[in-house]
């Protein structure tokens, strides 16, 4: 008779693959796959569960990592950043092993997967350094700029700490064209938006050369909305290792 395998499903975010490692240890699960919710795939002699996001768990597992082994935990991020295809199986083995949970007739398949996700994890830790010394941001005039990235890994969520240091006075975004997202700073205040660039292109008009027009006000004032309530739909609130 054939394996009956178990497949989890989670949303795809890192909050939620969080939320997938504590559940999967509390309640002792086995699964043979992990996979995104928006990847699933119809499998013959299954058994499926979906994991919902739930920001305690995920802090929970992010606080303890991050107390007895911060290398570890940066490795686990920046591996997730790389977005591989699959790369939630190697994770999971590497959390295991973390916790002392890996099998024995796992240990030689967790060597090779921690090998190639300390290779994945130093390749986006390299993207993430280049965008931060490479970018420049216009820091003339009062007027807010956009600015665009194209990087073959996840980057954004790293590079958020350096620019706003650097960038503190102004009101700019970092858009991801090849993702579709952008970090977005505003006083002090970093956030993420979704809004497409053309949209996001009438916030920040390329003729405005810091006049500072009521129009342009009122329109930074309608992406600060935008912001927020994309935001409560898509929650980030574990901060970026780095």
């Amino acid at each position: 008779m054939e394996h009956k395998k178990d497949i989890i499903f989670y949303d795809g975010s890192f909050n939620g693959f969080l939320s997938l490692l504590y559940e999967v240890n509390s309640r002792k699960l086995t699964p043979d796959n992990i996979q995104k919710k928006n990847e699933q795939q119809e499998v013959l002699f299954t058994d499926s569960r979906f994991i919902a996001t739930d920001l305690k768990k995920a802090r929970s597992v992010w606080n303890s990592l991050r107390s007895k082994n911060y290398g570890a935990l940066k490795l686990l991020y920046f591996a997730f950043l790389s977005e591989e295809k699959h790369i939630e199986w190697k994770l999971y083995q590497f959390y295991q092993k973390l916790t002392g949970n890996a099998d024995l007739y796992d240990n030689g398949i967790t060597v090779s997967y921690e090998l190639h996700l300390e290779q994945l994890a130093r390749s986006v830790e390299k993207e993430k350094y280049q965008v931060e010394h490479m970018l420049f941001l216009d820091q003339n005039g009062d007027s807010p700029s956009i600015h665009t990235i194209h990087p073959k890994f996840n980057v954004l969520p790293l590079i958020s700490k350096f620019f706003r240091t650097r960038y503190r006075e102004k009101e700019w975004v970092i858009y991801d064209s090849k993702r579709s997202i952008g970090l977005h700073h505003r006083d002090g205040n970093m956030s993420f938006t979704s809004l497409p660039l053309d949209q996001l292109e009438q916030f920040f008009p390329d003729n405005d050369h810091g006049l500072a027009t009521p129009d342009r006000s009122l329109k930074i004032g309608t992406l600060g909305q935008a912001t927020s309530k994309n935001n409560r739909q898509n929650t980030r609130k574990i901060q970026a290792v780095a």
